[in-house]
């Protein structure tokens, strides 16, 4: 059953795949149907600066700077921006508001700006994914209208993109003009279809800010394909409980969504560890005293057996909003497990303990064995 749920919502994301390619631009990007595009259609893209006080957000207008006044953007003040994913019925979720009422209330000295491409979004998947690279390039030419008209740094610039958003986030990124680059760019498990297995140059990246950072929640694959993509496109790539699947998703809690959310308690199933990357990223902010680590390490099998659980040489990092952010060479793949619930933060209690091998001969060391007990006291290691 979860796997036919799984297998639908994929086969909707690549309906109508061609194998023609688009026009290209600074990034080819993946082979799609080509198709018409208005000059009408590619300013679509609202801008809406967030505030406790006003429920819709201010809309900020390209090129019009009274609406910067009239919204009151601060320049002086670092800058987040929610840019949402592909969008089925042409509607922002809720999701989005309660990312911008966690980030505004945490961090109060902070632009928050919700990036509205519903227009641009809501069409046949593959489609949706040629527009990233429109709207991708419409908030490039955003912040650099910001820096031309109010001295806004670029550097003071975080934007945290969600499915498809994050290529879009990326796509900003690599068009936005000149040596400097956008701060940093967060990608909550970035799409898969039609991006895993492509160039560095064909989506999100560590080469598109100055710090990229990406939680994998949903990399499952059906029929070779997953709704989040799995290989690593940041500086540092967490992959809570493996990056497969998350717990309270499994099909078998679909009535409990039913009674949460009504008829559409089965979508909510279907996309629960997908967007439950979203929420980990949220908890980081509203559990700030909570830091959930990962740790650097070959998979999460290997994990399982209590092999990673060390920060020394910088082997871990802090999953959210509060990441040591450093440039490392390559992606770095860091692990760990999560509770099903908010606050997510799960504690270990690793049990090591050497064990002889009768069959082992003389002289040869001793093989370490390890068990990791996922528990809900805290985290502590036992040696014997």
């Amino acid at each position: 059953m979860r796997s036919f749920l799984i297998f639908s919502l994929l086969f909707l994301f690549c309906l109508a795949v061609s194998p023609e390619t688009p026009k290209s631009r600074k990034k080819k990007g993946p082979q799609l149907l080509p198709i018409q595009r208005t000059s009408h259609s590619r300013s679509e893209t609202k801008f809406l600066l967030y505030s406790n006080t006003i429920e819709e957000g201010c809309l900020i207008e390209f090129n019009q700077f009274d609406t910067l006044e009239k919204c009151r953007f601060n320049a002086s003040l670092p800058l987040v921006m929610i840019v949402h994913g592909w969008s089925v019925d042409g509607r922002l979720e809720g999701w989005i508001w309660k990312l911008a009422e966690a980030l505004k209330s945490q961090l109060t000295q902070t632009n928050v700006i919700i990036t509205d491409w519903l227009a641009l979004a809501h069409a046949h998947y593959p489609i949706a994914v040629q527009n990233t690279r429109d709207v991708g390039q419409e908030i490039a030419r955003f912040l650099e209208w910001l820096e031309e008209s109010v001295q806004f740094s670029r550097g003071n610039a975080h934007l945290i993109g969600y499915s498809l958003g994050a290529h879009v986030s990326g796509f900003a990124g690599s068009y936005i003009r000149g040596a400097r680059k956008i701060g940093r760019i967060t990608g909550l498990d970035p799409a898969g279809p039609l991006f895993e297995g492509m160039s560095p140059t064909d989506r999100l990246s560590p080469d598109d800010a100055d710090f990229v950072d990406a939680i994998h929640t949903f990399t499952q694959q059906q029929m070779g394909l997953s709704v989040g993509i799995k290989q690593p496109v940041a500086h540092f790539d967490f992959y809570p409980n493996g990056g497969t699947f998350q717990p309270g998703c499994h099909i078998m809690h679909v009535y409990n969504h039913i009674v949460q959310y009504g008829i559409t308690g089965l979508a909510q199933t279907v996309k629960c560890a997908h967007e439950r990357s979203v929420h980990l990223f949220i908890d980081s902010l509203w559990h700030n005293n909570q830091h959930i680590k990962g740790y650097w390490c070959k998979d999460m099998q290997t994990f399982d057996k209590g092999r990673c659980l060390s920060c020394r040489a910088k082997r871990c990092n802090i999953l959210g909003y509060h990441i040591r952010k450093e440039r490392v060479p390559g992606s770095r793949r860091l692990f760990l497990k999560t509770r099903a619930q908010m606050p997510f933060k799960g504690w270990y209690e690793q049990m090591r303990r050497e064990q002889e091998i009768a069959a082992l001969s003389p002289g040869k060391p001793r093989q370490a064995t390890s068990i990791c007990a996922y528990t809900t006291c805290e985290f502590r290691c036992v040696s014997e």
